[in-house]
């Protein structure tokens, strides 16, 4: 299972692919919400890469 962090940011980032999509937007908009994809794409990059020290991304399993 992922962590609760890049779970959260995936959640933003699939919002913002969304509203991306809306044929609607007026420029202002969809500039705003380009910046908001380019931001959240790298912050997801550096979470893979070094999110947890190093370690995998993904929640330690409760001891049984």
């Amino acid at each position: 299972m992922l962590c609760a962090e890049l779970e959260s940011l995936e959640a933003d980032f699939d919002d913002i692919i969304t509203a991306l999509e809306n044929p609607d937007l007026k420029e202002e908009e969809r500039k705003s919400l380009q910046r908001a994809y380019s931001q959240l794409s790298g912050k997801i990059n550096d979470h893979h890469r070094s999110g947890h020290e190093g370690k995998p991304c993904c929640e330690e399993a409760a001891p049984e």
